[in-house]
């Protein structure tokens, strides 16, 4: 009888430390892994939060239009090492975003892969802590 309690009470422990593992998910479970989207704006606000960096994107369609894109990132930990902070995605420098669209098809909403500013410095957001490739000048100057 004892061993019985103590097993089932491994089990209903063992089942609630595993059950985290399944809230999360891959990108391409919510995004189209299969297309990129490419925008030009700049960034109006960020969320610097766990588990992953919202950033929104303002972009300008063809005709002037503006549209606030939702583009969820990885969490602050993979910033942490490539120089990236809250502050430098807010200082309102234009900006080139590629990004995988919400596989629903909901609009203005999608997975950020990559942020290049005007001058070529650019951060690999599509998994891991890529390093920033160094502006252009920087790079001449060696």
């Amino acid at each position: 009888m004892r061993t019985k309690k103590r097993l089932t009470l491994a089990a209903a422990a063992s089942l609630v430390a595993v059950l985290p593992l399944g809230a999360h998910h891959s990108v391409s479970a919510e995004f189209n892994a299969g297309k990129v989207v490419t925008l030009k704006g700049v960034i109006s606000k960020v969320d610097w939060v766990n588990p992953h960096i919202f950033i929104y994107f303002d972009a300008k369609d063809g005709s002037g239009k503006v549209t606030t894109w939702s583009l969820q990132s990885l969490p602050p930990l993979f910033f942490k090492g490539s120089g990236l902070t809250k502050d430098k995605l807010l200082d309102g420098s234009e900006a080139t975003v590629e990004l995988y669209p919400a596989k629903d098809g909901t609009d203005s909403f999608g997975f950020l892969l990559k942020l290049t500013y005007a001058d070529g410095h650019f951060y690999n957001l599509g998994g891991g802590a890529a390093e920033a490739a160094a502006p252009p000048q920087a790079a001449a100057g060696k």
